[in-house]
């Protein structure tokens, strides 16, 4: 049975491919079926590419990935892709993504950089003068998914210099878009399409029912597919369309959450719509906030306003609540800017995460000895502070230069960005809770138990926050609010005489 990804093949039958996110190898076997001399897969499952298709089910897929015209490498593809020297005729994505994660509102795991234009731009600069990328998605009765992927491609096209658009791409569904989950794939070519390429699609969709064309240069029905493309800026569409399908970039790459904020919570009402996990994550995060802060005032604010006795102790408990809120968004915003760099969500996770709280612990331990005085309480504060806003800038295009480094490389580059950054982000906490102590405390005051709650509260909800932001502000934004709070603790440090002794 015809698909919408396989009319890519009838373009370019004895085309050069490559092909993000292979899986069981349908796309590599259409195009090693229609003559093609080399099928590159990136695949960034092992277990997919080794022990499922080359071991445990090799013969039941008739070795396809042992074939000498597939090459299959296990790789993030989009890291791959940068790092080739390849150009192709093809590169092509089909069904590519999880929401196991967005279900439960893990934004900053759930993301990938395959969908963000800058990877566009990318795809577009390995390609051949006259090649396409070919990506495949899940379609709703109203369009959003594989509308965004046309939006994302006219970004990039935009950005290397590509001013009329009509002829560059090519839509073609499994049917009409009478129903949700309906497979839309989407061609994307580098220079215009020629007429007979046009035909060629014409003829393929017209021999492969249900297959049907919903743009084609020289077939427009009236659809959003056809508004968006003679548009000419998937910004303005976007603000007059009930959904967001504006470009996201590297520093929002929220590709799947399409819905606009005042629409949210009225999307959770449709549950047949298929995508009504993503929205359901979304809603689950803003309760999780709602929840957090109500839980933060209830339990923690409000009685430590009511109950304290004494003059400055509210600044001074509210320090260990900026330093906390600043420590969780600094370690979100890493975690999603390093998942590209790093080429994989979990070793963004693992690395960052260990990195941080290793060096951090350092950075507590010598605080004993570096910041033993309330003076100097303001240093490490403004040290982060600053770093931390040199890094919103400069970060980016750094992480992106280094992207196709080898792995030891970046795993060396990570620790020289994130351990002394984490060995001063270390330093204030107990720093604050020598100077509490050293000041000494009214009889029933608890100060330091109320430092230690205030400071865990801090972080449940900052991580929290920390999406929160990046969806709406993106990455950088989320960077600089936690350099904000930093500052902030540097003017709510608590003070005493002088600090001593450790706790």
């Amino acid at each position: 049975m015809a698909s919408p990804p396989a009319a890519v093949n009838a373009l370019r039958p004895r085309g050069t491919y490559a092909i993000i996110g292979p899986g069981g190898g349908v796309d590599v076997l259409r195009a090693v079926t229609h003559g093609s001399p080399s099928v590159t897969g990136i695949e960034i499952n092992p277990i997919i590419a080794n022990r499922i298709m080359r071991e445990r089910y090799a013969d039941f897929a008739y070795h396809l990935y042992e074939r000498p015209e597939v090459h299959i490498n296990v790789a993030d593809g989009r890291s791959f892709i940068r790092n080739s020297g390849t150009s192709y005729d093809v590169i092509q994505m089909t069904l590519v993504d999880t929401w196991a994660s967005t279900a439960a509102g893990a934004f900053a795991l759930s993301e990938n950089s395959l969908y963000t234009a800058e990877a566009f731009r990318e795809y577009f600069e390995h390609l051949q003068p006259d090649g396409m990328i070919a990506i495949t998605r899940w379609e709703f009765r109203r369009p959003r998914e594989a509308l965004r992927v046309v939006s994302q491609a006219m970004d990039a096209l935009q950005r290397l210099g590509t001013t009329d658009l009509e002829r560059h791409f090519v839509v073609i569904s499994q049917g009409e878009l009478d129903e949700d989950g309906i497979n839309v794939a989407v061609l994307a070519k580098k220079t215009a399409f020629t007429e007979a390429e046009l035909k060629t699609v014409q003829q393929y969709a017209a021999e492969h029912a249900p297959l049907q064309l919903l743009y084609s240069p020289s077939q427009a029905p009236a659809n959003a597919y056809t508004d968006l493309i003679r548009s000419n800026n998937p910004v303005a569409f976007s603000r007059n369309y009930p959904f967001n399908v504006s470009p996201v970039n590297d520093d929002r790459p929220f590709f799947f959450f399409t819905l606009k904020t005042s629409d949210i919570f009225d999307s959770l009402s449709d549950s047949g719509a298929m995508d009504w996990k993503v929205n359901l994550g979304v809603a689950v995060l803003g309760m999780l906030l709602v929840i957090s802060v109500a839980a933060v005032l209830g339990f923690l604010l409000l009685p430590m306003v009511f109950g304290a006795s004494r003059a400055g102790q509210h600044s001074s408990l509210l320090y260990f609540v900026a330093i906390g809120l600043g420590y969780i968004l600094v370690e979100v915003s890493f975690i999603q800017r390093f998942v590209l760099f790093l080429g994989h969500p979990t070793y963004a996770l693992t690395v960052v995460v260990f990195l941080m709280l290793l060096s951090s612990g350092a950075g507590s331990f010598a605080s004993r000895k570096w910041v033993s005085e309330t003076g100097r309480v303001w240093l490490p504060l403004v040290i982060v502070a600053f770093t931390l806003l040199v890094y919103a800038v400069l970060l980016p295009p750094l992480l992106n230069s280094l992207v196709g480094a080898g792995f030891g490389l970046k795993l060396l580059t990570s620790g020289v960005l994130l351990v002394p950054l984490g060995f001063a982000m270390g330093m204030p906490f107990p720093a604050g809770l020598r100077a509490l102590c050293d000041r000494g405390s009214p009889s029933g005051s608890n100060e330091v138990e109320w430092a230690w709650a205030m400071n865990a509260a801090a972080s449940v909800l900052g991580s929290v926050l920390a999406i929160v932001l990046a969806m709406e502000y993106g990455l950088t934004a989320t960077l600089v609010c936690g350099a904000g709070a930093y500052l902030l603790a540097a003017l709510l440090r608590p003070r005493a005489p002088r600090l001593t002794s450790a706790l």
